[in-house]
Order: structure tokens, then sequence, then C-alpha cells
């Protein structure tokens, strides 16, 4: 059964307590998140591990901003002053926009890409192309919070670092876009492969404001 997002007055609230419809994704040479759906909501359970949670959209959506509730269980084991970098490059919570654009995989990088940037151009509706993952990040340490960057590792990922989240426990995170974005796919980023942390992150409820 095909379960369609909830759209409510210019927003989508995203069915975070099923799993129709959801990628759950792999990256190479590295232990996947456990993932589980309840009533209660998406439930990542993070052991030294990484792995990207993909919705596409039906159609591309104008995005002005995002709310997200939900729990977690522990903190990231992060050096003070460390998180995003190298060896640290560790999150809680990453909620990425997948931006409309022109870029495309020409046939030689659709051989020599990694599985994940050609999961990501796959995305675009077709005849389209995707600009980067914007992502807004929860940040544990508040010296980086409002920080922005081009990721090193690639130039399709950029993110924000938009929220504090260093306590457990239950928690209502939202933000507005500077500008609306064109988005066609939310993609999760929950990880603790970095620093070898274990802890369980909670969607309870997750919005997207038109």
């Amino acid at each position: 059964m095909k379960l369609n997002t909830l759209v409510l007055a210019g927003a989508i609230a995203l069915p975070v307590q099923h799993e129709a419809n959801w990628q759950l994704l792999e990256y190479n040479n590295l232990d996947a998140n456990q993932v589980t759906f309840t009533d209660q909501g998406m439930t990542v359970t993070v052991n030294q591990s990484a792995s990207p949670i993909i919705y596409p959209l039906d159609n591309p959506k104008t995005v002005t901003g995002v709310t997200v509730t939900g729990n977690l269980s522990n903190l990231l084991n992060l050096p003070a002053d460390s998180q995003g970098q190298k060896g640290n490059d560790d999150f809680s919570l990453r909620i990425g926009l997948v931006v409309a654009g022109d870029k495309t995989l020409n046939g030689v990088q659709k051989l020599f890409s990694a599985k994940w940037v050609k999961t990501l151009f796959d995305l675009a509706p077709e005849g389209a192309g995707v600009d980067r993952i914007y992502f807004l990040n929860a940040v544990q340490n508040e010296n980086i919070l409002g920080q922005q960057r081009q990721h090193p590792l690639s130039d399709l990922i950029y993110e924000n670092n938009v929220w504090l989240l260093d306590k457990t426990g239950d928690f209502s995170l939202t933000y507005k876009l500077e500008n609306p974005e064109k988005v066609v796919a939310v993609w999760l980023s929950i990880d603790g492969d970095d620093t070898q942390s274990k802890y369980t992150t909670t969607i309870k409820n997750l919005r997207l404001d038109g």
C-alpha cells in the first residue's frame, strides 16, 4: 500500500510512523544504522554506524521551513569544539533537503561515482537534475551554532548548523529558511561511525513548511 505525505495548509507531514516510501540505504565499508517504524515514529539506532534515510517527494515542493520533534537517548562521544572536523564528523540529527537544479551525471560519472552520489541524482525528476543536499544540522557544541560550510569532501553537500541539540530527552526544533528551496526529496543523516558513538534518535514528527 502506498502511503503518501499528508498535505495541510501548504505544509507536508512526512509519514515517520510507516516504512513505506522511505529508502534505507547503506554506505560501502560502514555498518548501517538500524531503523524501525512504530506508532511513536521512526527510531534510528546508531552503533558506531551510519547510513542514509531518504524520502522522495511525489512532486517537487517549495520549502520555506522545517519542523521536527523527537527524542535523543545519548550524546555523541565528541571532544570539545571538534564536531564536524575530520575524525569527528558525526551528528545526531541532520535533515537534508535535496534541492532541484541542473547538475546531472554523464555516462562516465555514473560508472565511477559513489553509490550515494548516483542515488542523489536518481532522485531528480525525469529530464531534470539536482543542485545539492542542503543539510540543516543539529549540533552538540554551541560554539559552532550558526556556522555554514560547503562540505570539504563534496561540493554536493552544504551544511548549516541551525539547531543546538546538547541534551538528551525530547526535542522540538523549527527553522525558517532564508530563501525558499525547490525540494525533490528529504535525506536524513544520523551517524556515529567517526566518534564510535552509540545512541538512538527518534523522529516523532517531521514537517516541511511551504
